[in-house]
C-alpha cells in the first residue's frame, strides 16, 4: 500500500499533466489552478514525508509556511512565486473579473514542475530507500 506522502506526489504530477493539456487547449484559467493545485499537493507530500500533517483550516498557509522554513532559501523564490500563485488563485475563485494570460499560465506552469521536481527530488534524498513514482 502506498503511504499518504506518495498518493500525494502522485496527484501532484497528474495536476501538472492535466495543466500541460489545458494549456494546448488555451484554458489559462484552468491550468493556473491545476499548478497551483500541482505544487500544494506537493508540498503536502513534503510534510507527510516528514510525519507532519497541517490541521484542516488555514491548511494551505501552513503548507506554504512549512516549505519556506523546512527547505529554505534554496526554494526562496519557489516559494514567493508559490504564495503570489495563491493569492490569484483564492481571487479567481472567490473573486470575478480577474483574467489570466497564457504567458502567466505558462510560467504558472513552469514554476510548478521545478516545484515539484525539486520536493520530489528533496524527499528522495531524505528517503533514499524509498521509492518514488
Amino acid at each position: 500500500m502506498k503511504t499518504n506522502w506518495k498518493k500525494l506526489l502522485e496527484k501532484s504530477y497528474k495536476c501538472l499533466k492535466a495543466a500541460d493539456l489545458l494549456l494546448k487547449e488555451e484554458v489559462e484559467e484552468s491550468v493556473f489552478k491545476e499548478t497551483y493545485d500541482a505544487m500544494i499537493l506537493a508540498g503536502r507530500a513534503l510534510m507527510f514525508s516528514l510525519g507532519f500533517k497541517p490541521r484542516t483550516v488555514g491548511s494551505h498557509t501552513i503548507t506554504i509556511d512549512f516549505c519556506e522554513l523546512y527547505l529554505g532559501k534554496d526554494f526562496g523564490m519557489l516559494v514567493v512565486k508559490f504564495k503570489k500563485m495563491k493569492q490569484k488563485r483564492n481571487y479567481l475563485i472567490y473573486g470575478i473579473g480577474l483574467v489570466v494570460s497564457k504567458t502567466e499560465a505558462e510560467n504558472a506552469l513552469k514554476t510548478a514542475k521545478e516545484f515539484v521536481e525539486k520536493i520530489s527530488e528533496f524527499i528522495r534524498k531524505k528517503n533514499p530507500q524509498k521509492k518514488l513514482i
